[in-house]
């Protein structure tokens, strides 16, 4: 059960997780952190995006923190796709319990190996299994990720490389796949940078099989194609499309408005802005900023 200080708001969130916050570098590249008051985490002390947050704050993306905290509830089954260093992982399977269950979908090596350390580490390797894939529309095929040295939150398959980039061969899967053992998925988190039509796209049994199934979703529009197809798309499912405002809390809102240009949060205190990947030249229109959306048939 996760204490109640990661439900109540983003301030006192925020609070409690900086009063105890702690670091201490390992070595090899490693840094130990206390995050959320809570776990031990251990992150690339290269990264530039994720862990200087976790080290000096202790927490990562405290308003969408507090919307996934607030819809946990104990025995569920979560996805945690694009889990990075773990940081949601370790949020839901410490609130889903010894009944629930937690798959992390990692696509890069080195962070999947730290989501299983983190997880076995804070007690919760039980209850988590990390495949190291990317997810997408189907599975089994061969893809490039592109890793931005020092940028791991901004690794993608969407993209071509850039002057500097490492680059991987990894094989896909689908979240569909992922999941075809379960009885049923409460919620899955996605955050995969411009990868995020193509997962939905090979969860659809998924999608069909859970009616109430909550989805956390990152958007940001000009990594896509079509990305107001992709919307009504999701709304043809029946998911009203919800905003996960800077305090945590939702407000309904519309294909027209998440494309408006600019649309997204304000950087704010203790938050790092999101690196957007290069907009499409093809789409004008479409808002530049990331945005998280919870989807959902209720």
């Amino acid at each position: 059960m996760i204490p109640a200080y990661l439900t109540q708001s983003r301030e006192t969130l925020e609070t409690e997780s900086r009063r105890h916050y702690q670091t201490a570098y390992l070595g090899d590249g490693i840094i130990l952190c206390r995050v959320l008051g809570r776990y031990l985490m251990r992150a690339d002390a290269r990264d530039l995006d994720i862990t200087p947050h976790l080290c000096l704050d202790g927490f990562w993306e405290s308003w969408v923190t507090l919307a996934i905290a607030a819809r946990l509830r104990a025995g569920m089954r979560c996805v945690d796709v694009g889990a990075n260093h773990g940081y949601y992982t370790l949020l839901m399977a410490d609130a889903v319990g010894e009944e629930g269950q937690v798959l992390a979908l990692e696509p890069n090596p080195a962070l999947a190996d730290l989501v299983r350390v983190n997880a076995n580490t804070n007690g919760l390797g039980d209850r988590v299994a990390v495949i190291e894939r990317a997810a997408s529309a189907r599975a089994d095929e061969l893809v490039e990720l592109v890793m931005p040295p020092a940028h791991a939150a901004t690794a993608s398959i969407c993209r071509p490389p850039a002057s500097g980039d490492r680059r991987l061969q990894v094989l896909t899967t689908t979240v569909d796949e992922a999941v075809s053992g379960w009885p049923r998925v409460d919620l899955i988190k996605i955050d995969a940078e411009g990868a995020e039509p193509a997962i939905w796209s090979g969860m659809q049994a998924t999608v069909r099989a859970n009616p109430d199934l909550i989805v956390f979703l990152e958007l940001t529009p000009s990594a896509y194609a079509d990305p107001r197809g992709f919307l009504r798309t999701i709304q043809a499912s029946g998911h009203r499309l919800r905003y996960v405002e800077t305090d945590g809390s939702l407000r309904a809102t519309s294909v027209d408005e998440l494309l408006a240009p600019s649309h997204g949060p304000e950087p704010s205190p203790g938050i790092a802005p999101q690196v957007v990947p290069e907009v499409t030249p093809e789409v004008t229109g479409a808002g530049t900023r990331w945005q998280m959306l919870c989807l959902s048939r209720d």
